[in-house]
């Protein structure tokens, strides 16, 4: 971080003032003359700029949802720090093959949490449109939940319908369904394959087990661009309540590899899915959601 500053310290008062401009930018982030509510206006602001821009080219805009810690391992003193899990020490102690046994529990060190929403589409590149930072302990002590609500009530008065939100397994929950029904916000979540589901003519189980019931109604070989490999995928579809809420119909998709190297994938969605275009669809527009963890690896975040 210290070097990127100096890099923009070297644009704004030439590479040969580059301390000055360092010491200009510094200046800049610590004034109290300015506060993060001009920067999320700018977020809005180009964010509803680029929403025109897709709707115009006749794409679905994707809002992908995220959410990490960052850690500072080495810090005390700063203030909000809270207890995050280190994904750092979770790379370091996995069990290799021929080595000790590792520590297996969790290892937990000082950061802080953030939330983040980010604008995009098939075959588009992605752009920030909300991120929050916040902390469990303290005087700026926050819940996650109510993190996630105050985004979505934002983002419901600031842009309104017409947006698929996508969502990893760690939104797979009831309140989930319920805000964005609630907030009439499409959504798309990976669901978890133990959670209950309930099907018109197979009742109420496990999605896992519900799953079973719907054979494959088309394939084709997809790129694994995590292992750079190729393989053949097939999905399924079929319309399901949440037993919570038996009164809202919900679409599953199952994603799964023909030859079952990997577990299968069970997206929960609010749109209707009534053809294989529609589920092929809903499975890249998750898969799109991949890219944040692309883009992560390669910022270091």
């Amino acid at each position: 971080m210290g070097l990127f500053l100096s890099e923009l310290g070297g644009y704004i008062c030439g590479f040969a003032h580059a301390p000055a401009g360092t010491k200009r930018i510094s200046n800049l982030l610590r004034s109290k003359k300015w506060t993060s509510t001009i920067i999320d206006n700018f977020l809005f602001n180009q964010t509803r700029k680029r929403l025109e821009s897709l709707v115009k080219q006749g794409k679905r805009p994707l809002m992908l949802w995220d959410d990490s810690r960052l850690e500072k391992a080495e810090s005390w003193f700063l203030e909000g720090l809270c207890s995050v899990e280190s994904s750092k020490a979770k790379r370091l102690t996995r069990i290799k093959k021929g080595y000790y046994s590792p520590p297996n529990k969790r290892i937990c060190v000082p950061g802080y949490h953030w939330t983040s929403t980010l604008l995009s589409a098939l075959g588009e590149s992605v752009s920030v449109c909300q991120m929050s930072w916040w902390t469990t302990r303290g005087k700026y002590k926050e819940y996650g939940r109510n993190i996630i609500f105050r985004m979505l009530e934002k983002l419901q008065k600031q842009v309104g319908k017409g947006i698929l939100h996508v969502l990893d397994r760690g939104y797979a929950n009831e309140w989930t369904i319920e805000w964005f029904t609630n907030f009439e916000q499409d959504f798309l979540v990976r669901w978890k394959k133990n959670h209950l589901l309930i099907h018109s003519t197979k009742g109420k189980k496990q999605t896992h087990l519900l799953a079973r019931s719907f054979k494959a109604r088309s394939k084709k070989i997809a790129l694994d661009s995590q292992r750079k490999i190729l393989k053949s995928i097939s999905i399924a579809w079929a319309q399901v309540q949440h037993p919570s809420f038996e009164d809202i119909n919900l679409s599953l998709v199952i994603v799964r590899d023909t030859k079952n190297y990997q577990s299968p994938l069970y997206l929960l969605t609010s749109l209707p899915v009534e053809s294989a275009k529609e589920a092929w669809e809903i499975c890249h527009s998750y898969m799109h959601r991949w890219n944040i963890d692309r883009i992560a690896e390669a910022t270091g975040v």
